[in-house]
């Protein structure tokens, strides 16, 4: 196994990590938000928000995981209508492209969006909203480097067909 399929395995673990603690944190959020509201009838408005925002993180690292195991959504009628196997890695090729297009607008977007609201802090408390907005640029740095990895598959993958 090479250096970079070792980098690539132990980034995947902690990107699973990750989702793990950001699911067991939404689960504790929503129970903890359900026992004041309905058994304690102490509303705590600031877990609705805080599980919102968990909940686009763990979409955020959940597309990384997606994109790396290639069970993102697609549209597989285009490919099962091909005959050949090369018409079907070109069009792998030509969808790995589009999607490495769409992670550097997320990183690019979403780092707009984090540096105009440094120094904004989130609704129910004294939390920066950068720190949330973070998520995008991260999130897309990932799929970046997750779909350059693929895209140089996909091309040895082609030149294998030559």
């Amino acid at each position: 196994m090479g250096v970079t399929a070792k980098l690539e395995a132990i980034t995947m673990k902690i990107i699973d990590l990750i989702i793990i603690l950001l699911m067991f944190s939404l689960v504790a959020l929503v129970s903890f938000q359900v026992l004041n509201r309905f058994i304690l009838h102490i509303p705590a408005a600031w877990t609705e928000e805080m599980a919102r925002y968990n909940f686009v993180w763990v979409s955020l690292y959940g597309s990384v995981k997606a994109l790396k195991m290639k069970s993102h959504l697609s549209v597989d009628i285009v490919i099962e209508t091909m005959k050949s196997e090369r018409g079907k890695k070109v069009i792998d090729l030509i969808a790995t492209f589009l999607t490495l297009v769409f992670t550097v607008l997320l990183i690019v977007t979403g780092y707009q969006y984090m540096a105009g609201s440094i120094g904004v802090n989130c609704v129910f408390g004294a939390f920066p909203i950068s720190v949330i907005y973070s998520s995008l640029p991260i999130s897309g740095v990932l799929m970046f480097v997750v779909s350059v990895m693929q895209l140089v598959k996909d091309i040895k993958a082609l030149r294998g067909d030559l």
